[in-house]
């Protein structure tokens, strides 16, 4: 097992710069509602948006980049360093251990507070068509929810750094992976427009993992 050394904690803003739409379940079909709606806090009824989808999304960033078309199971690459590698027979035996924890990600107070006042539930609706191609009328209306474009989520990622580890190269590719997204899109239905995001400059707190293992065990 390689020793842990340092962990990194990376917080940073997300802003949403078009609506952004990350769908959740939906158990019950609601009369006059929305088709699919956004997943949203049990507790307080505003959206988030999942741990989950934005490192499902940081980490196809680099994979497409680098010209993978699945989910890298090498256990060797700077993808597979960050993020762990695929489930594989062939490389089971090699260890892969994950670097990356991805928190997540809540709107900021700010966003809270004006939210509040225009959009009680946090979201705005959106209606949208299909085209008959043929007849060149409008057809299939559907309704959407999503998060209105300027909302600002807060974004919490931990990285733990091992013995060896090449800190640098770490972090150089997680900052491309996240400006990789900025020139993508986040959620679904990014082709129409929806899920355009920038990042604001990152703030990083340090952990001396070794230090402070030293300090109370001697």
């Amino acid at each position: 097992m390689a020793k842990l050394v340092k962990i990194i904690d990376m917080k940073r803003i997300m802003k949403l710069k078009t609506g952004l739409r990350i769908v959740g379940g939906d158990d019950e079909i609601r009369i006059g509602g929305v088709d699919n709606s956004i997943i949203k806090d049990p507790f307080t009824g505003l959206p988030y948006i999942p741990g989950s989808s934005l490192k499902g999304v940081l980490r196809s960033s680099l994979e497409i980049a680098k010209g993978k078309t699945k989910v890298c199971d090498c256990g060797e690459c700077i993808i597979c360093k960050i993020f762990g590698k695929a489930n594989n027979k062939e490389t089971e035996k090699l260890r892969s251990f994950t670097r990356i924890i991805v928190r997540d990600a809540f709107l900021t107070e700010r966003s809270k507070e004006i939210l509040k006042e225009v959009l009680p539930f946090g979201v705005e609706i959106k209606k949208e068509n299909s085209i008959d191609r043929v007849k060149g009328v409008a057809s299939s209306p559907r309704t959407f929810d999503r998060v209105p474009a300027g909302a600002e989520f807060e974004i919490n990622i931990v990285l733990k750094i091992f013995e060896g580890d090449d800190e640098k190269e770490i972090l150089e590719a997680l900052e491309l992976a996240f400006k990789l997204i900025e020139h993508n899109y986040i959620g679904s239905s990014g082709s129409r427009g929806y899920g355009q995001v920038e990042f604001k400059e990152a703030e990083f707190e340090y952990f001396d993992v070794q230090g402070e293992v030293k300090r109370i065990l001697g």
